[in-house]
């Protein structure tokens, strides 16, 4: 048996494994790059911090970068989401204002709400060459796992009921590269069609998507949890007709 290294997310219904896990410094919990910073996993610090400032409200807030601050005090507040103080337009920034805790700041910042990052192709774990060999299960057991990784979708979606898949376009152009995502399980396959679509951002145009591992069209009036034939970590191509 393999034991899989990381940690799980503690964000409610995220349960992601992570290998560079995010250790909060307000909550003392662990989370993924999704939910790492406070905001991101309505850290119960921000909470208190956000209370204690509507009790304390008034037209305009305090700075907490008094020393310097030519405005000291703004009727916008910004909260620094590593040491939860408020800060003006000018200081909101964890440079700007010098934040103690920097170093725990991820290197990337993913939102909780939408998934407004740019969607990067990522190369597939090679499973073909396992294929017939007793490590056939472990490579896709790792496949899923670096494609869970990776993949963007709709926030919110619980963890049960997303399915993982590679994306590929066809427009004619050989562009081979693919995209990770996850896809709801009760959304009919249309649906799915319409979101990648979307988040592609590919020009309006007829398409089918096609299962790559058997080469056959799925029907996108179907439910995708009722596609019995689309599995975690296979590869779909949007086809252009």
């Amino acid at each position: 048996m393999v034991e899989l290294l990381g940690t799980y997310c503690e964000y409610p219904e995220c349960n992601t494994l992570d290998f560079l896990p995010i250790h909060c410094v307000h909550c003392s919990k662990t989370f993924c790059k999704r939910h790492g910073s406070a905001p991101d996993h309505s850290c119960i610090s921000l909470l208190q911090i956000t209370s204690i400032n509507s009790t304390n409200s008034s037209s305009f807030l305090p700075c907490a970068n008094s020393s310097g601050c030519k405005s000291q005090k703004s009727p916008i507040s910004f909260t620094c989401s590593l040491c939860l103080k408020n800060f003006c337009v000018e200081h909101r920034h964890i440079d700007d204002h010098q934040c103690p805790h920097r170093s725990q700041s991820p290197p990337t910042h993913y939102s909780s709400q939408t998934n407004k990052t740019e969607i990067k192709p990522i190369d597939n774990f090679s499973k073909e060459k396992f294929v017939g060999t007793k490590n056939e299960t472990l490579a896709n057991k790792v496949a899923i796992m670096k494609l869970k990784q990776a993949a963007k979708g709709p926030a919110g979606l619980p963890m049960e009921t997303r399915l993982h898949v590679f994306v590929q376009i066809d427009d004619g152009n050989a562009n081979n590269k693919r995209y990770p995502f996850y896809l709801s399980k009760l959304w009919p396959l249309g649906k799915g069609l319409d979101y990648l679509t979307k988040e592609l951002k590919l020009l309006p145009a007829t398409r089918i998507i096609l299962l790559e591992r058997e080469q056959i069209s799925l029907d996108l009036s179907t439910t995708i949890n009722d596609l019995k034939e689309l599995q975690d970590a296979d590869v779909i191509i949007l086809k252009k007709v």
